[in-house]
């Protein structure tokens, strides 16, 4: 009886593997222990009681699943903060090796790149304050046993801060790379621009990897709201 409501628990967690397989293995180690603990014999009315004593599979997984997408929104919380403080870090490299190769933009371009650095500043400094926001709000909120709808809004205030960051450091990225093809047209190239390319490289590679952030905890909410009403 038992690896059967164990296969069940485990059917109802099959959106996330990983959460799916530690949890059978608690689970079981629990059940088995009431078994071993049971003091009538009967190991078959052993598994009975002891399931019985635990509770409904779905029930169970409901709870796991909950607790779960509740660690993993303030992962992505985190994961937000530093992947735009990664985006900085590379802003500041390639400026510094502009700096240090003496490369200026011309002046018949500087009118166009001073508005694009513009919206540059006021996006990037946007993505930061909105992440950060989005941080502190989420890891100031207790995680529940159940998703009831207060929590449901909160989650919603949450990907709505952490979608407009992520909007905000596309228009940054975006115009840094702007920026960058108009300091680096008409040079030679040479090893000089593995510096810039690079670092453009590390900030397109941030701004995916929030967007695929944001899908996934999108994904697994659905998945565990889909749970809780089936």
């Amino acid at each position: 009886m038992i690896p059967d409501y164990l296969d069940q628990l485990e059917r109802e967690l099959n959106f996330d593997r990983s959460l799916a397989r530690c949890v059978r293995q608690e689970v079981e180690d629990h059940l088995w222990e009431a078994v071993a603990a049971d003091g009538t014999g009967n190991t078959l009315q052993a598994q009975q009681r002891a399931i019985a004593s635990f509770g409904d599979a779905r029930a169970i997984a409901a709870e796991f699943a909950v607790t779960s997408l509740g660690i993993h929104i303030r992962r992505a919380g985190i994961a937000a903060v530093l992947i735009i403080a990664s985006v900085f870090v590379a802003m500041k490299t390639r400026v510094a090796w502009y700096a240090a190769m003496q490369w200026a933009i011309g002046d018949d371009m500087r009118a166009i790149s001073g508005l694009v650095l513009l919206i540059d500043r006021y996006a990037f400094w946007l993505a930061v304050v909105v992440g950060l926001g989005g941080w502190a709000y989420i890891r100031s909120r207790q995680i529940p046993a159940a998703l009831h709808p207060a929590y449901r809004r909160q989650l919603r205030r949450f990907f709505l801060l952490c979608s407009l960051a992520a909007v905000a450091l596309v228009v940054s990225v975006v115009s840094d790379a702007v920026l960058t093809s108009i300091l680096l047209q008409g040079t030679e190239f040479s090893a000089e621009f593995l510096v810039p390319i690079l670092s453009m490289a590390i900030e397109i590679a941030c701004a995916g990897i929030l967007i695929a952030k944001l899908r996934g905890i999108s994904l697994r909410q659905a998945s565990v709201a889909a749970l809780i009403k089936a």
